[in-house]
């Protein structure tokens, strides 16, 4: 049996429709992918944030960079006692890959003699300014982050700052990101290629183990960086994300704050996780 000439006529123009709509769909641009990095893997744990660079190693950086240099900011956990920068360092050292250089203000006893701009109990809006002095810390007199990258010219900041933000438990996140941004946009003044790894802050309950509305204040935080980082990524400038937070344990510190050797080590393991994409 044929189909009749109306039938015919009929299969012909759903056909042609069909043809053009897969035409349509085939040359419809793909969503863009945010660049970001991941850490936080270390115990099996699912990272939000994606693959590194979405480039293979070293793809976030310009063709002229071949040596990156890294400059770490923070607070104490990342200066003393920062000691999970020695793990960071053993892990990219063991997995061979030591195509990179540390560059900073500072050093510390156990960090590994590791290069870094982190201070003590400082915030992110410290940072941003000329220079800052912590009183409640210290009395002496620091560099803030436009001054930092012109002494030291990084490729790659990994910026992990929030946890003396949010220590009280009832922070605002917007300021907080706003902080984030003017220290982004201060580095690319200097380097527009530069690239920014910011740190989704590990689990703390402050006041020693107290006050559990910091580690609320501080998970709004973590949950609002990813966001974050994709409104201010640029081809040019990535800025990427570093999961602390997934696996962390609070108890891992004697004041639920600042890591043990244990959580050091799981500290120091999240980091390589996320910078191991895009180093070599």
């Amino acid at each position: 049996m044929t189909p009749s000439t109306g039938l015919r006529h009929a299969l012909v123009a759903l056909a042609s429709v069909l043809a053009v709509s897969a035409s349509l769909s085939a040359c419809s641009p793909a969503a863009p992918t945010a660049k970001t990095a991941t850490g936080g893997n270390s115990a099996g744990a699912a990272s939000s944030a994606g693959n590194a660079a979405n480039g293979g190693t070293g793809a976030v950086f310009p063709a002229s960079v071949s040596t990156p240099r890294i400059m770490i900011v923070g607070d104490s956990i990342s200066a003393g006692p920062g000691c999970y920068k020695k793990y960071l360092l053993q892990n990219l050292t063991d997995n061979q890959i030591t195509n990179y250089e540390f560059v900073g203000e500072y050093t510390d006893d156990c960090g590994g003699g590791v290069r870094h701009s982190a201070v003590s109990c400082t915030t992110s809006g410290q940072y941003t300014e000329e220079t800052f002095t912590v009183p409640n810390c210290t009395t002496k007199t620091y560099p803030g982050l436009a001054t930092l990258v012109n002494t030291h010219n990084p490729d790659l900041i990994l910026l992990q700052l929030g946890v003396n933000d949010v220590w009280s438990g009832s922070a605002p996140i917007a300021p907080i990101l706003a902080n984030y941004a003017t220290l982004v946009q201060q580095a690319r003044a200097h380097n527009a290629n530069v690239v920014v790894v910011v740190a989704q802050i590990h689990k703390i309950i402050t006041d020693n183990c107290t006050n559990m509305a910091s580690t609320t204040n501080a998970e709004a935080l973590v949950m609002a960086v990813p966001a974050w980082a994709q409104t201010i990524s640029t081809a040019e400038s990535p800025v990427l994300v570093a999961d602390l937070w997934t696996n962390s344990d609070p108890h891992q510190a004697a004041d639920c704050v600042h890591p043990d050797d244990d959580g050091a080590r799981r500290m120091g393991l999240n980091w390589y996780n996320a910078l191991s994409g895009i180093l070599k």
